[in-house]
């Protein structure tokens, strides 16, 4: 795992150099002016933190995710983990737009649970995988770049991520806080148009439905509330 934290270091650097970002040592005077303490020493310490790994691994076994476990994969759930733990949770109800197999909520569902306030947590799904793609989508070299799989299709893609309201039910059933939104992004959202949101966790993978729901979640958001985009 090592090497492949140091690999993944070395193309975030690399790629956050060539649009124009400066990287700065995690001690640095500039890093503690910018981020919350708290928050800039537990981002320093994912490999080291147990009691991430523990809820992960959890999350994982209930949602049927273990046999794809990843680091990459894992870092990204530890860095969102700990947002969700800065945002103000007892001024804003936590939303969640794409859920999958719910990997990410079940994380997020533990967290709330132990806390000794009631706290909402709204989940907006298809359960049928994707949205259309658009051309906005697609790269332009899109067909030579798969047509040499001869099962690939963009229905395929999109089907890949699909996950039935029955079965995400049942893999978060420990949380009798959730509220489930079945229907293609944004039909929905007008039932919480009334809410405010301290944290929202958007991770709808393609152009049109990003937008839509930064557009209706980002003016509901609490001010310091927190919105995160796992694309």
């Amino acid at each position: 795992m090592a090497g492949e934290l140091q690999m993944l270091k070395t193309i975030i650097s690399y790629l956050l150099e060539k649009i124009g970002y400066e990287i700065v040592s995690a001690s640095s005077p500039q890093v503690a002016a910018c981020w919350p303490r708290q928050l800039h020493q537990s981002l320093t310490s994912f490999e080291d933190d147990g009691a991430f790994h523990s809820v992960y691994e959890r999350a994982q076994c209930a949602t049927q995710m273990t046999e794809t476990d990843n680091s990459l994969r894992r870092q990204r759930y530890f860095i969102t983990n700990q947002l969700l733990r800065q945002a103000d949770l007892g001024r804003g109800d936590v939303c969640e737009a794409g859920c999958f197999r719910g990997l990410s909520a079940h994380l997020f569902a533990q967290h709330i649970k132990q806390l000794d306030q009631q706290v909402t947590f709204h989940i907006f799904d298809s359960f049928q995988g994707l949205s259309e793609l658009e051309s906005v989508d697609v790269s332009e070299d899109w067909d030579q770049r798969y047509k040499h799989l001869s099962d690939w299709s963009a229905d395929k893609l999109r089907k890949q991520f699909a996950c039935s309201l029955q079965t995400v039910r049942e893999n978060l059933d420990e949380f009798d806080f959730i509220h489930y939104y079945e229907g293609w992004i944004p039909t929905r959202f007008h039932e919480v148009a009334d809410k405010s949101f301290s944290f929202v966790h958007i991770d709808v993978d393609l152009y049109r439905p990003i937008s839509e729901s930064f557009q209706f979640f980002y003016p509901r958001l609490i001010p310091h509330g927190i919105m995160v985009f796992d694309d």
